[in-house]
């Protein structure tokens, strides 16, 4: 599977680490393990990392979506 990468890479900061996230692979990982609520935005961010990995997304749409569920959640420094 070819590297996605997001076009700047995103830090996260959960209650008990920190991690700089710059693929869509990663974002998928993290996602995974989301330390928060999985509501609405946390759903559309993990549909669109992985319609990214598929080819139907850009990077860049994904890594928006992953940012709007880490600001709603706290997460995002």
């Amino acid at each position: 599977m070819s590297e996605k990468r997001f076009p700047s890479p995103v830090r996260v900061v959960s209650p008990n680490s920190s991690l700089i996230v710059s693929t869509v692979w990663e974002a998928v990982e993290y996602l995974k393990r989301w330390p928060s609520k999985r509501g609405r935005d946390y759903r559309v961010a993990r549909q669109h990392c992985l319609d990214a990995l598929d080819g139907l997304r850009s990077p860049r749409a994904a890594q928006a979506s992953f940012i709007t569920a880490l600001k709603t959640a706290g997460l995002l420094v």
